[in-house]
């Protein structure tokens, strides 16, 4: 379970990343981000993938670093696969992502 959450992290860090980009933001919700929109967008992807490695190097040590940059490495291809054929699954693919790391999280919480 503790993978899943991780991996999701990193998908959720990558779309957030991708998101902070005009063109997809556009693509996505028929709009231009706002300076504020982007940024805060960063800094939530930026703290997704930082969790995300953290909590693997504090689980599976030097391993997990590893296993990171798989992870990452899928988590990209599956973010441009999106962004390039699906556009309009994002909102979706956002949601359900979302609901997937709250789940998770709360699983390994009650643990």
């Amino acid at each position: 379970m503790m993978e899943l959450l991780t991996f999701s992290l990193c998908l959720f860090g990558f779309n957030g990343f991708a998101l902070a980009k005009f063109n997809h933001f556009k693509d996505v919700f028929k709009k231009r981000p706002t300076e504020l929109q982007r940024k805060q967008l960063l800094i939530v992807a930026w703290i997704s993938i930082l969790l995300s490695l953290v909590i693997f190097v504090v689980t599976q040590g030097s391993y997990g670093a590893l296993l990171f940059c798989g992870f990452m490495s899928v988590s990209v291809l599956i973010i441009t696969t999106f962004y390039n054929l699906l556009t309009g699954y994002v909102k979706l693919f956002s949601v359900l992502n979302a609901a997937l790391i709250t789940v998770s999280g709360l699983f390994l919480a009650l643990k």
